[in-house]
């Protein structure tokens, strides 16, 4: 674990907070040269990069929580829980981040299912890269395991001296296939729709998955967590995206 990689004073530069920042450079760099392919303005991505950060960041830790904070908790020091080391949701940051470039494209007068084509490889390498920083950190670790992989984290969030599942591992290596192929088949000829479709199907199988390997929120619906209902609506609307692309 290197959950700081630098610190002067009171002032510390975190191991996940890097490697999200490497995320997002290299989630831009890979959607410019796919704005560039498909004749897009550069500065439509760069307000798009911007409100996918934003509403990104400001939904994972808002879900994040309310899935694990007592909202008496929060309401009595609520900057201490907004600026914690860790402490994001990914469907949160996924909702949010949606909606703001949802919002962006109609001001745009832009398809929004052409953006989602666009960006959606980046967005599978993106998370890919993220999740590395959790396993830095020590967040979002897996359940009890004996496997000759497995790690314990006596300073994660929270921390375990029993060995895990290094679930983070898991997801970088699922979504850094995902992105190898979305990657691959984007110069295909495919309709408006179609890859965006296919990345909310595979993004969502895979936490789907590994949430069975993770003690996380529980749901009301039994024997799942509150991701893996998330995870299934997103597959669904995948779904129905592609039987719409088909049928039309």
């Amino acid at each position: 674990m290197y959950p700081e990689l630098l610190k002067i004073g009171n002032f510390s530069i975190s191991s996940f907070g890097v490697m999200v920042a490497i995320s997002f450079l290299v989630a831009y760099w890979l959607c410019l040269k796919e704005f560039r392919r498909k004749n897009l303005s550069e500065d439509l991505l760069g307000n798009l990069f911007l409100a996918a950060m934003i509403g990104g960041i400001a939904g994972a830790k808002l879900l994040y929580l309310f899935e694990n904070i007592p909202i008496k908790e929060i309401l009595q020091n609520p900057v201490q829980h907004i600026f914690a080391r860790g402490g994001l949701t990914f469907y949160g940051g996924l909702f949010g981040a949606i909606l703001l470039t949802w919002i962006v494209a109609k001001r745009s007068k832009l398809d929004f299912w052409l953006l989602g084509d666009s960006v959606a490889p980046a967005m599978a390498i993106g998370y890919s890269i993220g999740r590395l920083g959790c396993f830095l950190v020590g967040d979002d670790y897996g359940i009890r395991s004996d496997l000759p992989w497995a790690v314990a984290f006596p300073n994660g969030l929270p921390p375990t001296i029993e060995t895990v599942h290094p679930t983070q591992i898991y997801e970088a290596l699922i979504m850094l296939v995902v992105f190898l192929y979305l990657w691959k088949i984007r110069k295909d000829i495919y309709k408006t729709g179609y890859i965006f479709s296919l990345y909310l199907i595979l993004a969502g199988s895979e936490r789907f998955i590994i949430e069975f390997l993770r003690n996380t929120t529980r749901s009301s619906v039994p024997n799942l967590a509150i991701a893996q209902v998330m995870a299934a609506v997103i597959i669904l609307f995948g779904l129905y995206k592609l039987f719409r692309l088909k049928s039309v």
